[in-house]
C-alpha cells in the first residue's frame, strides 16, 4: 500500500489492534536509552544500561467512578465496572484493514499502555493523537532497523489533541497554549518551536519509531525506537 496523508492518520490511531507484545531498544534525551518490553494488556519490563531494571504493572491511570451519598445505612452500591480493554472492543475497520473509528476511550475504553518516564511514552506506543489534528506531508515510504515505515513531515494544527500537553508528541505553540495558555502573562515563544517533526510510524504495529525536532530550540524533545520482536 502506498501511503497517503489519510493512510498515516489511519494507522496512527490503529495499534491497539495491531500487536500484543513489543520488544524495543529506546533512545530519547528523557527518559533516556533503555531495553523495553510491553506485554497487553499492562505489563512493562524496562532495563537501562546501567543494569538497573523497572517493572511497572496496570494503566497509569484508570477510569475512576464516583457513588453519591445515600441516607440508607444498608445500601450497598453495586460492583464498578471493570475497565474494557482495546482488545476486547471492535473499531470500525476501513477496507485497507486500517482503522476508521476507535470506540470511545475514558469510561468505554482505557488505551494506556503502562507508562515509563512521561505520557510521551504512552503516546509513542498509541500514537492516536496523530490521527487528527496534524497536517503530515511528504508522507512516504522509509525503513527504519530493517522495519517498513510510513514516515512524514508532521506540523500540529489548531485542533492537536495531543494525549498529555506537557509531553506532546508534537512540540508546538498549540500544545504549550494547553498547558501553560491559562497562566497570567504567558505568551508562546514562537522561534523556540521546531518548524515540523519527522516522525515515522512502524507499519506492522503504528508504533512511531521516529519523532525528531526539525529546527526551532535544539534542545527540543526527541526519541527513537527500533523494534526488535512482534506478537
Amino acid at each position: 500500500m502506498t501511503p497517503t496523508v489519510d493512510t498515516f492518520h489511519a494507522l496512527a490511531r490503529s495499534s491497539p489492534w495491531r500487536w500484543m507484545t513489543l520488544h524495543f531498544e529506546h533512545r530519547s534525551k528523557f527518559p533516556g536509552p533503555c531495553e523495553a518490553w510491553v506485554r497487553r494488556p499492562g505489563e512493562l519490563l524496562v532495563r537501562t544500561p546501567d543494569g538497573r531494571a523497572e517493572r511497572a504493572s496496570g494503566l497509569p491511570y484508570t477510569s475512576s467512578f464516583g457513588v453519591a451519598a445515600v441516607s440508607d445505612p444498608g445500601y450497598t452500591p453495586p460492583p464498578l465496572p471493570r475497565p474494557v480493554l482495546p482488545h476486547e472492543a471492535t473499531p470500525t475497520y476501513r477496507d485497507d484493514g486500517l482503522v476508521a473509528v476507535r470506540p470511545a476511550a475514558h469510561f468505554e475504553v482505557n488505551y494506556d499502555d503502562p507508562m515509563y518516564g512521561n505520557y510521551s511514552w504512552v503516546a509513542m506506543l498509541d500514537p492516536v493523537e496523530l490521527a487528527d489534528g496534524v497536517a503530515p506531508t511528504d508522507v512516504r515510504e522509509d525503513v527504519v532497523a530493517g522495519r517498513p515505515v510510513w514516515r512524514a513531515d508532521v506540523r500540529a494544527l489548531p485542533d492537536y489533541d495531543p494525549r498529555c500537553s506537557c509531553c506532546a508528541l508534537i512540540w508546538s505553540e498549540v500544545a504549550d497554549t494547553y498547558e501553560y495558555g491559562d497562566r497570567p502573562g504567558w505568551t508562546p515563544v514562537k522561534e523556540k518551536y521546531p518548524d515540523h517533526y519527522d516522525v515515522a510510524l512502524d507499519v506492522e504495529t503504528g508504533v512511531v519509531v521516529r519523532c525528531l525536532p526539525v529546527g526551532g530550540d535544539p534542545d527540543a524533545a526527541w526519541f527513537e525506537n527500533d523494534i526488535l520482536e512482534v506478537r
